[in-house]
């Protein structure tokens, strides 16, 4: 039964040190996540303009909110 509840010690010993470091590495994660996903959708875009059947024009906004495609 000592050596059992030493084991079971141990255990929650070390399962909150593995939870104290994995805490660590949550802010980054989530700035890593933001950056990666700026990319994909930056990505996209070009593979969009690239391989489009008509180069891609930039549209110019006129007046109440029209658009323009020149």
């Amino acid at each position: 039964m000592k050596v059992k509840a030493e084991y079971t010690d141990q255990q929650k010993s070390i399962a909150t040190e593995v939870v104290n470091i994995a805490c660590g590495y949550v802010e980054p994660l989530c700035l890593l996540s933001d950056i990666i996903a700026k990319l994909d959708v930056l990505t996209s875009f070009a593979q969009v303009s690239a391989d489009a059947p008509e180069p891609y024009v930039r549209p110019r906004l006129l007046d109440r909110g029209l658009i323009s495609v020149m």
